[in-house]
């Protein structure tokens, strides 16, 4: 899948190995996923892909089906449905590890087999975008080639069997995602992990991993995560003009801009929720700014831009640059090594709400005053269920308070 710029849009294509692409309509129909994230378009692209080679060797042409009518069978998507479970690279047509093919006990093979396929298995998650991405390519293609008012009955019937099938295994794999699996008790990260995070993320520290020019301001993109929640796209494009700090108090601006013609950034980070102002502790907004009007001004290329955090490093030309959302990810890579324990952007969204959720336990605020709040900082809609995530540990500390006072009260009577 070949990445690429035009008019200062990036656009995606599934190429051959000559670099031609690969269909028409495959073009086409990722031309039609151009509103959304980089991010997103290149991991659509990408189901599809593993999708598009799983049926070339196979020999089936998606095109030529869906135009003449002749859809998958149940049995062709059964197939697939079994094969989307398995990593990219996995073999299709491996049966048994070819230094124990010709052993002669069939149940040893077996076993083989069967740790060879769980070894090479995906996540839930990767597995239901696998098939959502193909019945929307399904659906997109029966629409090229058959008018709604003219197609057959028949034919319309079948391909409606077709993608509620589909559907029905998407909805079986929905709600096992990894975070959801979290048991009430948990923390989003161990207490101790957490205090140490926050001694070797202090520009001071003598277990600090970075280098001396690059401590303070992954400092503060540590802070900034866990102090407001936000996405890791959010603060990679977080600019300078974003800043809100006057009488009311200090917030961040944070906002979705597909098209920002300023962004240099071949994957250009965005904001996925609605616009909202994240709220920022006073002396993080000063810290903010003390980076800003002491070590960003002397980077080379940083005047050009508007971005706040900005590349220190010219390995490929990129100093002054606005940071890559790849670098975030470095930064945390880099904390874990030394903590022994892993962390990632988005797991400072998910300690910001457990924090939340403490703090919000000492104020006279009512259960659905907290939700609002949290929706509000989220950005999330009002309709949002995303708060059911989190529901789960505040309900949990609730019902502990409550029976352990009466239990205390059981045993006071006797």
């Amino acid at each position: 899948m070949n990445r690429y710029k035009w008019n200062k849009k990036t656009f995606f294509s599934i190429v051959d190995e000559h670099s031609c692409p690969f269909d028409p309509y495959v073009s086409a129909y990722l031309n039609t996923l151009s509103s959304y994230a980089n991010s997103t378009q290149h991991r659509y692209g990408s189901d599809l892909l593993f999708i598009l080679k799983y049926f070339d060797r196979k020999g089936i042409d998606l095109t030529d089906r869906l135009a003449s009518g002749e859809l998958l069978s149940m049995a062709e998507y059964s197939d697939f449905h079994t094969y989307c479970a398995l990593s990219s690279y996995a073999d299709l047509d491996l049966k048994v590890a070819p230094i124990f093919s010709h052993t002669e006990s069939k149940t040893f093979r077996n076993i083989i087999a069967s740790n060879i396929f769980v070894s090479s298995k995906v996540s839930s998650e990767t597995q239901r975008g696998r098939l959502n991405r193909l019945r929307s390519y399904l659906t997109w293609l029966f629409e090229q080639f058959h008018d709604p008012f003219s197609v057959g009955e028949r034919l319309d019937r079948n391909f409606q069997k077709l993608t509620m099938k589909i559907r029905q295994d998407e909805r079986s794999l929905s709600g096992n995602k990894g975070h959801l699996n979290r048991h009430p008790t948990d923390d989003a990260i161990p207490p101790d992990v957490f205090c140490k995070l926050l001694e070797i993320i202090r520009p001071s520290s003598t277990n600090n991993p970075f280098t001396q020019r690059n401590r303070f301001r992954n400092y503060l993109i540590v802070t900034l995560l866990l102090d407001t929640g936000i996405r890791r796209g959010a603060l990679a494009k977080l600019k300078i003009s974003d800043l809100r700090f006057d009488r009311f108090g200090a917030a961040l601006w944070i906002y979705a801009d597909r098209d920002d013609v300023s962004d240099p950034r071949l994957e250009r980070p965005n904001q996925k929720t609605k616009a909202h102002l994240a709220a920022v502790k006073p002396q993080v907004m000063e810290a903010v700014l003390f980076y800003i009007d002491r070590d960003r001004k002397l980077i080379l290329g940083s005047e050009e831009n508007d971005f706040v955090f900005v590349s220190n490093s010219n390995a490929k030309g990129t100093i002054g640059q606005p940071l890559a959302a790849k670098s975030i990810n470095e930064v945390f890579f880099r904390l874990s090594k030394v903590l022994g324990y892993r962390v990632y952007p988005h797991l400072m969204r998910h300690m910001w709400n457990d924090l939340f959720d403490d703090n919000s336990d000492h104020q006279n605020f009512t259960s659905q005053q907290v939700e609002d709040a949290r929706k509000y900082a989220m950005g999330w809609s009002a309709n949002s269920t995303m708060t059911e995530i989190y529901n789960n540990r505040r309900i949990h500390q609730k019902v502990s308070k409550i029976m352990q006072k009466h239990q205390d009260r059981v045993d006071g009577s006797k």
